[in-house]
């Protein structure tokens, strides 16, 4: 069976990709307040928690708890960090569903910590498109329950790991998203933590990202499957995404949105031309598909309301997270079970794509 060829790592392999300067370094300034903490990490075993644990091992924190419901990915994760040099730092694995509020709380109220980093969800479009139910579940309730625990056991600072497609959403994923980072947003009038959320762009080695697709493709010859030859996206590293949720936990004195300065957007046809280039290989095709149910074609970073007191300096932008009154979010989360799936993602939309939203806290 032929091995798959894997997205290279390098920072150079990167900047010839996507054109611009990788942002790897945030963290000189931010070792003293993590160094001594209690770091929870949710999502601990996915591409982007993982790679967030390994960035707060290395500001020397007191534990690190790994936090995530597939067994396999936390004993990765685990097994890495405590084969690690320092063996002052606790690494704790925990297997809990976030949608298991009590558990969370038993969880939180035992370890008591000072950060917690909300990297889990489901975040793939086209099955969450397919599955409104499982990303209200995950990405909306998850974070409530996640979210709330957090503030009833004091804890210091709460980063929600968002996405650009939370911005002006068109489809499921990207609502789900949009309605948790209103529910953080709201929170942080409510309890003494600061929560601040962090938003993605599109990152190049994730699971399920494009340039992991685009490289098996090539190697099975082409050709390489794109939506459409206009459609753009924002990208990041791997790196530059776990150095962003950090250095926004050290940052934010709560409720802000924090996006990467990525440079402009990238058409997907370009990276998809580049990589072909690179792997050395000639007639390989690309072929367009039409875009699917819910994408768009052009991705925004922040909504018109986000910018009116954004910061912006050389690494990132800094929006300020609006908290509007009034909508259907508590009959959402009450009845959305009921629901069809139809009905479920004209919900959803409704509710994101309107000016006005009333978060309910208790559900």
């Amino acid at each position: 069976m032929k091995k798959q060829t894997s997205v290279p790592q390098s920072d150079v392999f990167a900047e010839a990709l996507l054109q611009r300067r990788i942002r790897t370094t945030f963290s000189e300034d931010i070792h003293t307040q993590i160094h001594l903490k209690k770091v929870l990490i949710t999502g601990a075993g996915g591409s982007i928690g993982s790679e967030i644990c390994r960035q707060v091992y290395a500001l020397h924190p007191a534990e690190i708890i790994l936090v995530g419901h597939g067994e396999n990915s936390i004993y990765m994760i685990q097994h890495e960090l405590m084969n690690l040099t320092n063996q002052a730092i606790k690494i704790t694995a925990e297997i809990q569903e976030i949608q298991d509020k009590k558990g969370i709380r038993r969880l939180m109220e035992k370890i008591q910590p000072d950060f917690v980093f909300h990297a889990a969800a489901h975040k793939h479009v086209p099955l969450m498109q397919n599955n409104p139910h499982s990303a209200v579940a995950n990405n909306i309730i998850g974070t409530k329950n996640v979210a709330e625990v957090a503030g009833e056991v004091g804890v210091e600072t709460f980063v929600l790991v968002s996405t650009d497609k939370a911005v002006e959403p068109q489809n499921v994923m990207g609502a789900s998203k949009r309605i948790a980072e209103m529910i953080v947003a709201h929170l942080n009038h409510k309890y003494e933590t600061n929560y601040t959320t962090v938003r993605f762009g599109n990152v190049l080695a994730s699971r399920g990202s494009v340039v992991p697709l685009f490289l098996k493709q090539i190697d099975q010859g082409g050709p390489l499957t794109l939506t459409d030859s206009e459609m753009t996206r924002y990208f990041m590293t791997i790196e530059e995404a776990a150095s962003l949720v950090v250095k926004a936990g050290t940052m934010t004195t709560g409720g802000d949105i924090f996006v990467l300065n990525m440079g402009d957007a990238v058409k997907i046809k370009d990276i998809a031309k580049r990589l072909i280039t690179m792997s050395g290989k000639q007639n390989i095709a690309i072929q367009y598909t039409g875009i699917r149910d819910g994408e768009k074609l052009h991705e925004g970073l922040l909504e018109v309301d986000e910018r009116i007191q954004m910061e912006e300096t050389e690494e990132m932008f800094i929006g300020k997270a609006i908290v509007a009154p009034e909508c259907q979010i508590d009959y959402l989360l009450i009845n959305y079970e009921m629901l069809s799936k139809e009905a479920l993602t004209v919900e959803l939309l409704k509710i994101t794509n309107r000016n006005e939203v009333q978060i309910p806290m208790e559900v």
